[in-house]
């Protein structure tokens, strides 16, 4: 009983030192302080510690608007754009915003965190300035992490989005979260459906409730309103809880491939988890290892733009598309052939990306990636010698995806380094692919698997002093996957 007094007494002190505060303000703008006329037209707008009052807030933003206070223009235009107080007068509106553009800009040069917000909402509607998105969420940034309460909410949208800056909504809880703390009622509410749906973060209804009853009884009667429908909707219809996280990770971590290709994608899309990088990173590869080429060519395309804490690695990004579309995989064919013509992570090699080109139209490809393959393939055989292209011809007739998950397998552990599937899977393509086979048995030669250098010495014998010299490189080349 004694903390619970203790607690009304601190709430009632706080509200006694907020009111003075008002007041202290109140007086100061009716004697003509262009400040405190804004921060009463601030307050009364947001509802930030009084209600929500739109005359009110229009009333003290003309008169310091009408002293040349951009941040108060922009707020008045806002007001009258909206038509909250009557209706709407957006011409005028339009007007009063490409006026306080200017200003915006001088504060927002000399670091004014307000003004950076409001710039920013500026810059994304390409309103007084140009349209800018990325720039919108600089100054959105900027701001947020002044402590701007609004920024905060808008550079959570951004995320959620993905307006001016990558799509990452556990980013965007993060935001909410921050705005919602301080009391924001569009952020409670988001926070709250976010927690609900278990967007970017694990579900956690109880929690997401408790964020929409607070959003309730928020002093903006927008919020509160929004709050209270969510609220009666989710009391008829309840929300169901999802997938079970922890099953799923000890399921993946048994080595379950379905649950590591789910796990991944959860994480790459903030589905019922945080969105995290390296974990999608981590279980692509471990889907990788038991032989899965869908998750090689999605780790290689994220390894080819760079993510986050997943750095951008060209190199390796080649290397597993090559893998993925060793084992059979269109997609990759298609991205290792364009990786080939354009230099991609690797030397630029025509011949090759010719001989992939012809590879992925032989198997089951998209009408848009047929197009571009016809594309490339112009292209490439523009500059290439008839030799050249026949040879390609030729060699892509001898190739052919793995027969069963053994023969992928031994692909997939030779990538990755197995110095025993490299002599096996040397010894495989004799015969057919002679060239790879030398490269795979000189691998294996160099870390003494028996019998692999006196087969690759005896294949060396059937090829061209050029083709042994394309193997060399190829084998100086090699890194194995990680």
């Amino acid at each position: 009983m004694k903390l619970a007094g203790l607690a009304i007494g601190i709430l009632l002190a706080a509200g006694q030192v907020w009111a003075a505060d008002l007041n202290a303000t109140l007086k100061k703008a009716k004697s003509g302080d262009v400040i405190s006329q804004y921060q009463l037209a601030e307050h009364y707008a947001e509802a930030d510690g009084v209600d929500q009052d739109y005359e009110e807030a229009l009333k003290w933003a003309r008169q310091a608007a009408d002293q040349g206070n951009a941040k108060a223009k922009y707020r008045m235009a806002s007001i009258l754009f909206l038509g909250v107080t009557g209706e709407a007068r957006q011409p005028e509106a339009l007007q009063l915003f490409r006026e306080s553009a200017e200003g915006l800009e001088k504060l927002a040069e000399e670091g004014d965190a307000d003004a950076r917000a409001k710039l920013g909402i500026l810059c994304a509607r390409g309103i007084g300035v140009e349209k800018d998105v990325e720039r919108a969420a600089k100054l959105f940034t900027q701001a947020a992490e002044a402590g701007v309460v609004k920024a905060q909410v808008d550079l959570a949208g951004a995320y959620l989005l993905g307006n001016g800056v990558g799509r990452n909504a556990t980013t965007a809880g993060e935001w909410f979260t921050k705005a919602a703390k301080s009391g924001h009622g569009q952020a409670q509410v988001q926070l709250g459906m976010l927690c609900i749906q278990g967007t970017g973060r694990e579900q956690d209804i109880d929690q997401g409730m408790n964020w929409l009853r607070k959003a309730s009884a928020h002093r903006n009667p927008e919020f509160s309103k929004q709050a209270k429908s969510l609220l009666d909707r989710l009391e008829d219809s309840p929300p169901k809880l999802g997938p079970d996280m922890k099953a799923l990770r000890q399921r993946a971590q048994k080595g379950e491939l379905k649950a590591q290709l789910e796990l991944a994608q959860r994480h790459e899309i903030g589905a019922g988890l945080p969105v995290n990088e390296a974990a999608v990173r981590q279980w692509l590869n471990a889907a990788t290892l038991q032989g899965s080429a869908a998750a090689a060519h999605r780790l290689g395309g994220i390894l080819m733009l760079g993510r986050g804490a997943v750095k951008k690695e060209p190199a390796l990004a080649a290397s597993y598309w090559k893998l993925a579309a060793e084992l059979g995989y269109g997609g990759a064919q298609v991205d290792y052939a364009v990786a080939c013509a354009k230099g991609d992570g690797l030397e630029k090699n025509m011949p090759e990306a010719y001989y992939w080109a012809l590879i992925a139209r032989r198997g089951n490809t998209s009408e848009e990636q047929e197009r571009n393959l016809r594309a490339l393939q112009g292209v490439i055989t523009s500059g290439l010698e008839p030799e050249k292209i026949l040879s390609g011809l030729t060699r892509s007739r001898s190739w052919k995806a793995p027969a069963d998950e053994k023969a992928k397998l031994r692909w997939v552990k030779a990538q990755f380094g197995n110095t025993g599937a490299q002599l096996e899977l040397g010894k495989s393509l004799v015969e057919s692919r002679p060239r790879e086979a030398l490269k795979w048995l000189k691998l294996a030669a160099a870390a003494k698997e028996k019998g692999a250098a006196a087969t690759a010495k005896e294949l060396a014998g059937t090829l061209s002093k050029k083709e042994i010299d394309q193997v060399q490189a190829a084998v100086k080349a090699f890194k194995p996957l990680k």
